[in-house]
């Protein structure tokens, strides 16, 4: 097994490219617009072409792609005011995983997921202190 050094590595974002990027996300909330758990909760959104754009904007950035934008992401709170639960965590990554394995060759699809385990992951240990905060 020969090592690669972290400067010589492509970014998962690249390897994807970023019209497959965009293409999942917009396939993936196409679908949770109809989704039989997860309509109710993203049914807060208004705009869903800014919050496509949005959201693709940030798997780009999170999978290494260079920002074409500045823009401060605030997915805690935005994701705790629209009840998120662990139930609806999962069938979010189950969702996520059925759409990345559809556009994606099965490698790109298993490394974007574990990005999706460890924010999904984040967002509910942020949620579940929040929710403590609350009871105090």
């Amino acid at each position: 097994m020969s090592l690669v050094k972290p400067s010589e590595r492509t970014p998962l974002a690249y390897q994807i490219g970023r019209e497959s990027i965009d293409e999942v996300v917009y396939d993936f909330y196409d679908r949770i617009q109809n989704h039989p758990t997860l309509s109710k909760p993203f049914s807060i959104v208004t705009h869903w072409k800014e919050h496509k754009e949005k959201i693709a904007e940030f798997w780009w950035v999170v999978l290494g792609g260079i920002p074409n934008s500045p823009y401060k992401y605030d997915p805690v709170n935005k994701h705790f005011a629209a009840g998120f639960t662990q139930e609806l965590l999962e069938d979010w990554k189950a969702l996520f995983f059925e759409v990345l394995s559809q556009h994606l060759p099965l490698n790109l699809a298993q490394a974007w997921q574990s990005r999706v385990e460890l924010i999904g992951g984040n967002l509910l240990m942020q949620n579940d202190r929040l929710i403590q905060k609350i009871l105090k």
